[in-house]
This record gives structure tokens, sequence and C-alpha cells, in this order.
């Protein structure tokens, strides 16, 4: 049995646990609000349709990987769009991973970063290179982090760790890359490979930013997914963490059903969370004007307060399926790992990302 196997069957034990999926926040650019100048977008798009066009829900597990995962995600979505692959797509969220964290540190990337790589570096399967969902914060962790990080140290140390590879490899020769890390080769090569699929699909751009919500909502409504990423107010998604920060008692049942409001003014949630809070990155795949969220939110007097918000987003999330929208569903069909989030919430603390495809 080789060392990855002994991983796999080590980080088993605790797959079915709730986990913090932390990223850090990058900081949000909201985009402009041009909803009222902008007439003709229905009221509700066919969220179901656009369901049908992403491949499967994955888990980061214990990474802050999120971006890497909504980055793949949305690549997977192109691929069944356009024709090129079946829902059952599923590309490594370790490459994507690796080829971002070969100069880094610290976890976390943002979207436009995420897709200058693959235009630059392609992308692999995930048989060829499968995800490992435990952080590596030291070569005592496991087996498999000393063999591939033990020869490193300071900062080439710190990227292996977070990208689970020597981060030299990516510039090194195929002599070279045989000599250290002959795996790797066959790896580097998929992506290579792959690139004439992605120079034929997207468009090479500095920034991938949507910046109107007009836009936005247009996209979504001709059945093109968008991303977004947004900082984490945990009272309003009923994350663990609503407990552990003592922001207000926690109510599971709606984050089991995937439901997100807003973090009201005056609320703990907002000074808590806005100071504490981390980062996240999800798949848009539709809004309702119409659909109503209530909620309620203990203020910083200790009172509580009932809230209602009109309007939601639709997202896929990369947490897996046994947790945070593990019962959500849409029109009576169940959907698990999807969930929605107030437009109130997304258009404040979110930003928005699309590929213009060729």
């Amino acid at each position: 049995m080789n060392l990855l196997a002994i991983y796999l069957i080590s980080f088993f034990s605790i797959a079915h646990a709730e986990i913090d999926f932390d990223s850090p926040f990058l900081g949000s650019r909201p985009a402009i609000n041009d909803l009222a100048e902008k007439t003709d977008l229905p009221l509700k798009t066919d969220i179901h349709a656009l369901i049908g066009l992403q491949s499967s829900v994955k888990s980061q597990k214990s990474r802050g990987t999120c971006t890497m995962f909504s980055s793949m995600g949305f690549i997977e979505h192109l691929l069944i769009k356009n024709g090129l692959s079946s829902s059952e797509v599923d590309l490594s969220e370790e490459w994507m991973e690796y080829i971002i964290m070969t100069k880094k540190t610290t976890e976390g990337s943002s979207i436009s970063k995420n897709f200058r790589s693959i235009y630059k570096n392609g992308f692999v399967m995930e048989s060829t290179w499968p995800y490992v969902g435990k952080k590596w914060t030291s070569l005592e962790d496991f087996p498999l982090t000393r063999e591939r990080c033990g020869h490193l140290s300071g900062i080439e140390l710190q990227s292996c760790f977070l990208g689970h590879r020597d981060p030299r490899l990516l510039t090194m020769n195929d002599q070279s890359i045989l000599s250290h890390d002959a795996e790797f080769l066959p790896i580097k090569n998929e992506g290579l490979k792959n690139l004439e699929t992605v120079k034929t699909l997207i468009k090479k751009k500095k920034s991938y930013r949507l910046r109107t919500l007009s836009k936005v909502k247009t996209l979504l409504a001709n059945g093109t997914a968008v991303i977004m990423g947004a900082k984490l107010y945990y009272g309003s998604w009923n994350h663990s963490k609503t407990d552990k920060f003592e922001i207000q008692p926690r109510v599971k049942s709606r984050w089991y059903e995937g439901i997100v409001s807003y973090p009201a003014l005056g609320s703990k949630d907002r000074r808590i969370s806005g100071e504490r809070g981390g980062g996240h990155s999800l798949i848009i795949v539709g809004y309702d004007d119409e659909k109503i969220v209530k909620s309620k939110m203990m203020m910083e007097d200790g009172t509580w307060k009932e809230f209602e918000y009109k309007g939601v987003y639709y997202f896929k999330n990369s947490w897996g399926v046994r947790g945070s929208g593990k019962r959500f569903k849409l029109d009576g069909k169940s959907y698990p790992g999807f969930g929605m989030i107030t437009q109130k919430y997304a258009h404040e603390f979110g930003t928005f990302f699309y590929i213009e495809t060729l």
C-alpha cells in the first residue's frame, strides 16, 4: 500500500465530521447595483436547468480551498454546457491548489488569479491527482508529508505544506522532475495537454470580475453560472462558529436546509463575524427575486429581532452533501450541497466573477 493510500485511510475517520471551512477573506468589491435600469430581466431564472449543467458537489474538507473548488467547478460547468464533457466530469482541485501555492505561504487565492493560472498551466483530472482534504502544517503530520516536503525549508517548505508537493517541480525540466518526483511528470504533462481545450474555451483576461448586477443576472437568466466570493457571517449561515464565537444560539436545521440570511446592522453577527469571519466562494446557479427569507438575529443589547428579506440567489457549495445544505430542496426536489443566500447579503458583501467563453 502506498503512502497516499495510507494517508487517505487515516483521514477517513474525520471525513464525516463537521469541519471549519475557513479561507482568508481577501476583501470584496461589490458590483454596481444598476438593476433599476434593467427592466427586461425575469423575476426568476430556470434554476433546475442550470443545476443540471453542474458537476457533482464536492467537499474541500478541512482546507481553505474554496476558490479552487469554485474555479474547477466553473470550468466543469463550461465543459458540460459546451458539450465537451458529461456531468460526471471531475477535475483536480489538488492541481489547482498546487499551481497557485508554488510561491505562497498562506492559504487563499483570488478567482481571477486562479483563472489566469488555469490559462497558463491547464487542468488535470481528479483521477490523475486526487484531492487530499487534510491540512499539512508539520513534517510529522503524515508519512506523505515528509516524503514530499522533507527535503525543503523556509518558504519552499511552507508552499509544499499548502500545495502538497515541492513547488519547484512546476518550473523544472523533465529530467529534473524525474530525479525529484517522477510521479509529477505525467501530471504536469496532462495539464499541458489540456491547455488546448482551455485556450479554445475561455478568453485570457487580467480580471474576471463582473462590475454590474445586471450583468450577473443576465448571465444567470441566459443559463450561465457565475462565481461569488463573499465574507462569511457565521450567524447568517448558522455555521458552527455561531456557537463558538457566542454570536447567538445556532439553528442547525437552517444550516442543513442551506438557508443564508443577512447580518443585520446592530446584530452580534455583524460585529463579531465582521471582525473574525473568513471568506468563502460559491457557484451561483440562479436567482428568484420573489423568494422570501425570514430570520431572527440577536442584537448587541441581547434582544432578538425578526427580519424578512426578499430575493435570493441559489448556489452550489463545496462543503459536501452531509452538512450545509444536505436537506436543501427547490420546488420539492432535493439538491444536497446546494443552498440559497439573500440577495441583500450577496449584493453588499459579495464579488461576482465569470469566464467569458470564445
